[in-house]
């Protein structure tokens, strides 16, 4: 099977020869103008649970696309895949702090395989990220997409949650502690950057202080 920069030049030399631009392969295979672009700028994976549109669009077989033999038994059409809502990083604050609960017609979404979702495949109250900095680094390292279960209740997060918040205008990912009885939260950093600190509120200040817990991380990816 191709890589996915090979699987892009195979649809550049497709698109050249119809003699077709991007926003008219958008329209052919009834896409956003500005998600067919990110596949051919290489900011977002060729999704393959499209493959048949774009080989139908371009007048080619899927296999040839994206290199496989017809009776190779990976079958594209098959992968069972869920859209989940993708927050970037450069818009997270507003949306996190304004969207409840987020949804995919709210924002981008991302494809992702059930095998990598794994128990949250197709979750409704899931939402992804990539982690944005060094805070956690020794757990999750900056730049690994995280899968983010929204929650109700501060009560349903437990003590080592690994959690998203945000905090006037930013958000952060840390361990989350919860002292029922003296009513204050401890968001933990596990770093090798000495200068993060735990940070604490109590009930009042997560009240009063635009802070504002969006979930816990309950899946991780890691590009080695």
């Amino acid at each position: 099977m191709k890589t996915n920069d090979e699987i892009i030049k195979t649809l550049n030399d497709l698109r050249n020869r119809e003699g077709i631009s991007i926003s008219e392969l958008a329209r052919r295979v009834d896409m956003a103008k500005s998600s067919v672009s990110r596949y051919f700028n290489g900011t977002r994976e060729f999704p393959l649970n499209y493959v048949d549109k774009f080989a139908s669009a371009l007048h080619t077989t899927p296999e040839s696309l994206i290199g496989v033999s017809p009776v190779d038994p990976f079958k594209v059409k098959k992968l069972n895949v869920h859209s989940y809502p993708y927050i970037p990083a450069d818009i997270s604050a507003g949306i996190l702090c304004n969207v409840d609960p987020l949804t995919s017609d709210d924002v981008e979404t991302i494809q992702l395989p059930d095998s990598v979702m794994g128990r949250y495949a197709g979750d409704s109250s899931i939402l992804m990220m990539h982690i944005n900095g060094e805070s956690m680094n020794q757990t999750i390292p900056d730049g690994s997409l995280i899968a983010v279960k929204q929650y109700n209740d501060i009560q349903d997060l437990k003590d080592g949650d690994i959690v998203v918040f945000a905090d006037d205008g930013d958000y952060a990912v840390k361990y989350f502690y919860n002292d029922r009885q003296k009513q204050i939260v401890t968001f933990i950093p596990d770093s090798t950057d000495k200068r993060f600190s735990p940070i604490m509120y109590t009930y009042e200040d997560l009240e009063e202080e635009n802070i504002k817990i969006i979930g816990r991380v309950v899946v991780y990816t890691v590009v080695l």
